[in-house]
């Protein structure tokens, strides 16, 4: 039996597809900046604070800017999904057929959703057969319902109003709550990220108001050291779990 196989690839690779290189590079380096800066703060050793800065920085360019800048491209590819569907209602309504609903709609869309268009215009020259199986990348499970309907539309005929009038007003329905969700979320994200903030900054507090004790505690190498070690990557992590709650704008209908 034949195990379907889906294509992964590396958080790198994903980045790269998000980000042009020089952007890549320019966030990188400016949050290698303050996370050296941070911990060179806390600890005062360079060698220490490059090193924690360099991982900080990689964890914290993939956990923020790399999700946040998907979870936009997917909330638009949503959109664009919903256009989609709209569309070849419209022109199914028109009385055209499948083919000319796709050519025509694949105009009015996103180079990426064009691509998706493409592969099912592929197998729907070669194969006369209607294969929408790569949208469902997408998780969005009105789509799937929309190319169920599509699929009976297309081989038994029927009214396009009809058939296709409930399916879109879920999709509609999915992605707002999609974005109630992903509202809520964040709201609740910038709380934690403010007490998280306080927290991260009481070792800088009491250098700068308690200089000579913060000084006794750094000289004991050793366990201060790994004590504030300890304290940057649980405030890292934290903020990294927090926000990966943040972006899961999942749901179930």
């Amino acid at each position: 039996m034949e195990k379907s196989k889906k294509k992964k690839i590396s958080l790198w690779q994903e980045a790269r597809l998000l980000f042009s290189g020089w952007s890549i590079v320019g966030w990188l380096a400016f949050l290698f900046i303050m996370h050296t800066g941070y911990v060179y703060i806390i600890l005062k050793d360079v060698p220490i604070s490059i090193i924690a800065g360099s991982f900080g920085s990689v964890i914290w360019f993939f956990a923020f800017t790399v999700a946040n800048k998907k979870v936009k491209v997917y909330q638009f590819q949503l959109n664009e999904l919903l256009k989609y569907a709209t569309n070849m209602t419209f022109f199914m309504q028109s009385g055209k057929n499948l083919y000319y609903s796709l050519i025509e709609t694949k105009k009015t869309l996103d180079i990426s959703i064009q691509k998706e268009i493409d592969k099912t215009l592929v197998k729907l020259e070669g194969e006369a057969k209607l294969d929408t199986h790569h949208f469902e990348k997408y998780d969005f499970p009105a789509l799937n319902q929309f190319h169920k309907i599509l699929k009976i539309k297309d081989e038994k005929g029927g009214s396009a109003r009809e058939m296709f009038g409930p399916v879109l007003k879920s999709m509609n329905f999915e992605i707002s709550k999609r974005d109630d969700l992903h509202r809520k979320k964040k709201g609740k994200a910038k709380t934690i990220y403010m007490i998280i903030g306080m927290v991260g900054a009481m070792p800088v507090m009491l250098d700068l108001m308690t200089s000579n004790i913060y000084e006794q505690f750094l000289s004991v190498k050793g366990p201060a050291t790994i004590l504030l070690l300890l304290f940057y990557i649980v405030i890292l992590f934290t903020c990294k779990f927090a926000q990966k709650k943040k972006n899961d704008i999942s749901i179930r209908l």
